[in-house]
């Protein structure tokens, strides 16, 4: 595999893993991933329009998405859902 798909899949693994706990804890919220083409580097949350969590231009191999408590994200965006 390339490295740059190893990224994407990385990014999409994350993306994944939210998404089942936003659904655990709220089954009626509706998740879009990527409606919009990705920026490079970016993993982004947004919750009405706002965002949540915005970690921009990460260099591989993405060490703040990977120190992420994605139950902790999954929970700042159920509360920003209130």
């Amino acid at each position: 595999m390339r490295p740059s798909h190893l990224s994407v899949v990385f990014l999409e693994t994350r993306a994944a893993r939210l998404e089942s706990l936003l659904k655990a804890a709220d089954p009626s919220i509706a998740v879009a991933v990527n409606p919009e083409k990705p920026r490079k580097g970016c993993f982004e949350v947004r919750a009405n329009s706002s965002a949540v969590l915005s970690l921009t231009d990460m260099p591989r191999p993405f060490a703040k998405l990977k120190a992420l408590d994605m139950e902790q994200v999954a929970s700042d965006v159920v509360k920003a859902l209130k």
